[in-house]
């Protein structure tokens, strides 16, 4: 097993052939202040597989996509080795073909909902003889899951649509793009990203504004007009009403948040499409 460290923090893009469902594995080797007690994940509509070792067992865990924020805390600090397999927002549906809105702000067991899925991903990690070996077994599990598309195009193409205007359209403008009626394409989206079509959009708009509080030199005010929103109370009521927190305390204390910047890895997809959604 992989016990020896590396790099402390590695994140590895996936194959190409693999981009359209997952955006990157983490490999993590914490130390045992890695992690503060108030390190929280942000909201944001990718599911994740986690694998961890903490010297005497192996945990496979599976995390839905989430609207809310939750506090991991210290807990990465007993681990010798973290690996977070971070999917896309439609990766999760792919890999298990379940109803996501089940799937929503859960936890999981893999093995639950996967036995054998389980048992493959646990023993390349077991048997892994260093970082590279480790993704290359992932690559060829997962590639062997993923080479028939579950995924529906009308999906694709309107998540890439949101994506694309970070989130500032309305469901209206969105149904219009695929065809489908708001009703219709909401059960959709309930399905296989598993919220609605509006929260989706909402949690877009949230996490391009992350993105751009993290790189952006802008006031407030004038960022809040960056991102459609009329002024800077609405951005704010917006932000804390997602996050718990204001933009301001999010800007202070940005080390103690985990943001997965899924933004980047739709535009890789939607460069691997050539440019062109097919909506059906």
């Amino acid at each position: 097993m992989l016990v020896r460290k590396e790099k402390q923090f590695q994140i590895i893009t996936a194959g190409i052939g693999l981009s359209k469902y997952i955006q990157y594995y983490n490999i993590c080797f914490p130390d045992k202040d890695s992690f503060t007690a108030s390190y929280t994940m942000m909201p944001n509509a990718c599911g994740t597989v986690s694998i961890a070792f903490d010297g005497i067992s192996v945990k496979t865990e599976l995390w839905g996509a989430s609207l809310n924020t939750y506090t991991l805390g210290v807990e990465p600090n007993g681990y010798q080795v973290l690996v977070l397999i971070k999917l896309t927002h439609v990766g999760l549906f792919q890999l298990t073909r379940q109803n996501q809105a089940n799937l929503i702000d859960q936890r999981m067991n893999l093995e639950d909902i996967d036995a054998k899925l389980y048992r493959e991903l646990t023993d390349a990690f077991v048997f892994s003889e260093s970082v590279d070996d480790m993704v290359n077994r992932f690559e060829k599990i997962l590639y062997r899951r993923m080479e028939q598309d579950f995924v529906s195009e009308t999906i694709i193409h309107a998540t890439s649509l949101i994506n694309r205007n970070h989130g500032m359209m309305r469901v209206r403008e969105v149904a219009n793009e695929t065809g489908y009626c708001e009703r219709q394409l909401n059960r959709l989206f309930q399905n296989q990203v598993g919220m609605s079509t509006k929260q989706y959009l909402g949690l877009t708009r949230f996490n391009y504004l992350l993105q751009n509080i993290q790189l952006s030199p802008l006031l407030f005010s004038a960022l809040s007009q960056e991102v459609g929103y009329f002024d800077q109370s609405h951005m704010d009521k917006d932000f804390k009403k997602i996050s718990g927190i204001s933009p301001l305390e999010y800007r202070s204390n940005m080390s103690d948040f985990y943001y997965d910047g899924s933004e980047k890895a739709d535009m890789l997809l939607y460069k691997t499409n050539g440019g062109k959604n097919n909506g059906n």
